[in-house]
């Protein structure tokens, strides 16, 4: 490997969301495979990795420091601390700077295990990253400077949209767009099986419900989001659409989705606790 801090970004973890900015920052013309330098620890998925987008890999977790400027950590919650505990052995303040997008995790954690100031970024990206529709929650840590942010913004802006948020938000922001691919994809899932039940051939059932999906969500977009308005354009007094609105209404389909939400910034909070807990 490069050991004269060549690389632009080094990233720590190669699952499904790293290959996503891989591919977008690729895409983007942004980085090009000479300026990264990943660390995985599966042999497979490291192969995977190379094979496809041929960027160099480092043997140790430490060598990405010193071969990047920008650290990338895309790993688990459960495996930050030992991952930083690496990273310290080679990290310095004032030179380098991580980026995060592990859940969960907050910037003064990152900060407290690096110690002397190090500049942090963290991120909240979600899974439409894979086909560049992602929508992204970046926020500041205490000791990041303008450039950090910019070169973390160009990196998501890659993979499709962002906004910048206060770090005191990420936990909700996780319920809502890190978590919320999910939910959509559930109430596709029970569409399509109500139109199966209803005697609609299964392919068709999703061409209808994801052609639907993509077509509504375009729409809400360009109005920026009135979601009142497009559901009077859709629902005529008396007719089908109301009827199923009125269903939604009586089984308290807001209160579900509100305790939903809920549920899952309470599940971020307790991880947030549980990672804060270990130093």
């Amino acid at each position: 490997m490069n050991s004269d801090k060549g690389y632009k970004l080094g990233i720590i973890g190669c699952g499904n969301m790293a290959e996503a900015i891989i591919k977008g920052v690729f895409a983007s013309g942004f980085l090009s495979p000479g300026d990264i330098i990943c660390y995985e620890i599966k042999p497979q998925r490291a192969k995977y990795i190379e094979d496809n987008y041929h960027v160099s890999f480092a043997d140790e977790i430490s060598q990405v420091a010193l071969g990047s400027k920008r650290i990338l950590i895309a790993v688990k919650p459960g495996n930050i601390l030992e991952v930083l505990t690496d990273i310290k052995k080679s990290f310095k303040s004032g030179f380098n700077s991580i980026i995060s997008i592990a859940a969960g995790v907050p910037s003064s954690f990152i900060e407290q295990v690096l110690e002397n100031e190090p500049a942090v970024i963290r991120i909240m990206p979600n899974t439409p990253a894979l086909v560049n529709k992602c929508m992204a929650a970046i926020s500041r840590g205490k000791y990041a400077s303008d450039d950090d942010m910019e070169f973390a913004a160009a990196v998501i802006k890659s993979l499709g949209e962002y906004i910048i948020i206060e770090e005191d938000l990420q936990n909700a922001v996780t319920a809502i767009s890190g978590s919320g691919p999910a939910y959509f994809f559930l109430f596709c899932k029970f569409l399509i099986r109500a139109a199966e039940k209803r005697g609609i051939d299964s392919d068709i059932a999703g061409k209808l419900v994801i052609g639907t999906l993509a077509g509504s969500g375009e729409l809400l977009k360009s109005y920026n989001p009135d979601a009142d308005f497009l559901i009077k354009m859709v629902a005529s007094p008396g007719g089908t659409t109301q009827a199923a609105l009125l269903s939604f209404d009586e089984n308290h389909l807001e209160s579900i989705i509100d305790e939903a939400v809920g549920c899952a910034q309470k599940r971020a909070k307790e991880i947030q606790a549980a990672i804060e807990a270990k130093i």
